[in-house]
C-alpha cells in the first residue's frame, strides 16, 4: 500500500474542526509549558518563601525565628528583608544586591506585603532567573509579560503551520483543477491532480480526471469513427463506379449501334442487366447497414424455431446452388431449436452468410449448414469448401466493406457489407458471430442466439378483464 493510501482522508467540516481545535490548544499547551519550564523556577522559590514569612508575621522579632527563616531560604538562593510599620525589623543579608568585588548583581524581587496591624512588609530577593534589577523598583509582575508573548507567538506559529496545511490539502488542489480545467479548454485532455486529503477535494478531482480520461476516449473513438467514414465512402464510391461505368459504357454501345449483331445485343443486355443487379444489390446492402449502424433499428424478439427458418432458407437457396453445381446440406435435430429472434433480421443475415459460402464455393464443393441446442443458447454453423479466410483478414473480416483479397476478385461481387450486417444483427440479439476455417480447409461461420425468455411450448395466458360487482355476467342484446 502506498504512503497516499494510507494517509487519511476527511471531510472539509472535519479538517476545519481539527484546524479550530488546533488553534485553541497548540497555544495553551505552548504557553504552559514555558510558564512551567521558564517562569516556573523563580516563581516556585518566591511563592515559598511568601508563604513561609507569612506564618511567622508574629515572630518577625524572634531571633530563633530569623536563623531557622534565613536558614532555610538562603539554601534556595533567596534573602529578605522585613519591614514593619515602616521601620526594618530584620535583613538576611547586610546587602541582598552586592556581588561579587562590590558589583551590584540581578535578582528577582518581589514587595509582599501582608494583612494586619503592625503594616508588615517584605522584600524577598530570589537567585533564580535573571533580568530584573531589585534596585529599580518596578513590580515584580512586569516577569509575567513573558505568557501573553509566548502565547501570541504560539498562536502565530499555529496559524502559520494550518494555513500551511490548508494550502497543501485544498488549495494547490483545487488551484491544479482550475489549471487543469484551462488546459482542457486549450486542447490538452492529458492532465493529472494531486492527491488531496480533503475527501470534496479528492472526489472533485477523481471526477474531473475521470471526465477527462472519459473526454480523450470519446475523442479518440470520435477520430477512428472519421477515420471509418472516409474508408467506408471511399470503398462505396469505388464499388458503385465499377458496376456503374460498366453499365453505362454498354448502353452507350447499344445507343451507338455497336450491337450489329442479334447475339452481340443479348449480350449487351445481359451485361447491362447483371452490373444493374449488382447495384442494386450493393445499394440494398448500404440501406440494411445505414440501418442498423446510424437508425439504430432494434430487433421485435419472439419465439421462434432456429431449425425451421433454417430449413426455408436452405430449401430457397438450392436452386443458386444447383445452377452453380454446390451440394447444401442442413442437420438439424428432431427437436426445434428454439430462440429469442426477430424473424426478418434473422432471415436477412442467415441470408447473407448462405450467399457468401455459397459465392466462394466452387463448383463441385459442398455448403454444410447445421444447429444445434446448448445450455448457452442454440449454435449454427455454415461451412464450406472453398479457398477459407486468410489468416491476416480474419481480424477485419466482420468490418464494413472490407472482403479481402481473394473476395476483390470481381467475379464474386458484393459490396463487403454483408458479413458486417449479420454479425451486428446477431450482436443486436444478445449472441455473436465468429469466424475460421475448417481442418479440412473452406470457412466456418459460427453462430450464437440465446434461448426465448418464456417457454414457447406453453400457451399464453388469456387476458381476464376486471369486472364490477354487478358485471358477473353478461349477454348479448
Amino acid at each position: 500500500m502506498s504512503a497516499s493510501k494510507r494517509r487519511p482522508i476527511l471531510p472539509l467540516r472535519r479538517w476545519l474542526a481539527l484546524a479550530l481545535a488546533t488553534t485553541f490548544f497548540v497555544p495553551v499547551v505552548i504557553t504552559g509549558i514555558v510558564v512551567y519550564h521558564v517562569l516556573g523556577g523563580p516563581l516556585e522559590p518566591l511563592s515559598t518563601a511568601t508563604e513561609q514569612i507569612g506564618r511567622g508575621t508574629t515572630r518577625w522579632h524572634d531571633p530563633a525565628w530569623q536563623d531557622a527563616t534565613r536558614s532555610d531560604l538562603a539554601a534556595m538562593g533567596i534573602d529578605f528583608v522585613l519591614v514593619e510599620d515602616g521601620r526594618e525589623v530584620y535583613r538576611s543579608t547586610p546587602d541582598p544586591l552586592a556581588g561579587d568585588g562590590g558589583q551590584v548583581r540581578e535578582r528577582w524581587v518581589e514587595r509582599v506585603a501582608y494583612p494586619g496591624t503592625p503594616r508588615r512588609v517584605a522584600y524577598i530577593y530570589s537567585d533564580s532567573g535573571v533580568g530584573w534589577n531589585g534596585q529599580d523598583g518596578g513590580p515584580p509582575e512586569a516577569r509575567f509579560l513573558a505568557v501573553p508573548i509566548v502565547g501570541l507567538i504560539s498562536l502565530l506559529l499555529t496559524l502559520a503551520g494550518i494555513g500551511w496545511f490548508l494550502g497543501r490539502t485544498v488549495v494547490r488542489p483545487l488551484a491544479a483543477t482550475s489549471q487543469a480545467a484551462r488546459q482542457v479548454a486549450a486542447g490538452d485532455l492529458d492532465v493529472r491532480l494531486p492527491s488531496s486529503r480533503v475527501r470534496e477535494v479528492a472526489e472533485v478531482n477523481a471526477a474531473f480526471e475521470s471526465m477527462s480520461a472519459e473526454l480523450r476516449a470519446s475523442l479518440r473513438q470520435q477520430a477512428e469513427f472519421e477515420h471509418e467514414r472516409r474508408l467506408f465512402i471511399g470503398a462505396v464510391v469505388h464499388d458503385l463506379r465499377t458496376p456503374l461505368f460498366a453499365l453505362r459504357g454498354y448502353l452507350e454501345g447499344l445507343e451507338k449501334g455497336l450491337d450489329d449483331t442479334p447475339e452481340k445485343r443479348a449480350r449487351y443486355i445481359a451485361v447491362a442487366q447483371e452490373k444493374a443487379a449488382t447495384l442494386e444489390r450493393l445499394i440494398g446492402d448500404l440501406f440494411d447497414f445505414t440501418r442498423l449502424e446510424y437508425l439504430e433499428q432494434t430487433p421485435n424478439p419472439e419465439p421462434l424455431d432456429l431449425g425451421a427458418l433454417l430449413d426455408r432458407l436452405v430449401e430457397g437457396f438450392r436452386p443458386q446452388a444447383d445452377t452453380k453445381g454446390v451440394q447444401l446440406t442442413l442437420t438439424i435435430p428432431p427437436e426445434p431449436c428454439w430462440v429469442q429472434g426477430d424473424t426478418h433480421l434473422l432471415t436477412r443475415a442467415l441470408s447473407n452468410l448462405l450467399d457468401n459460402a455459397l459465392r466462394y464455393t466452387p463448383s463441385g464443393g459442398q455448403v454444410r449448414v447445421a444447429c444445434r441446442t446448448e445450455p448457452s443458447g442454440v449454435i449454427f454453423t455454415i461451412a464450406d469448401t472453398g479457398p477459407g479466410i486468410p489468416a491476416h483478414d480474419l481480424p477485419n473480416l466482420f468490418a464494413p466493406l472490407y472482403r479481402g483479397e481473394t473476395s476483390r476478385n470481381r467475379r464474386t461481387g458484393g459490396a463487403g457489407l454483408g458479413l458486417t450486417i449479420a454479425r451486428r444483427i446477431l450482436l443486436a440479439h444478445g449472441g455473436d458471430l465468429s469466424a475460421g476455417n475448417g481442418q479440412a480447409g473452406g470457412a466456418v461461420f459460427t453462430g450464437r442466439l440465446p434461448h426465448p425468455t418464456r417457454d414457447p411450448r406453453q400457451p399464453t395466458a388469456p387476458v381476464t378483464l376486471a369486472t364490477s360487482p354487478g358485471d358477473s355476467a353478461a349477454t348479448d342484446g
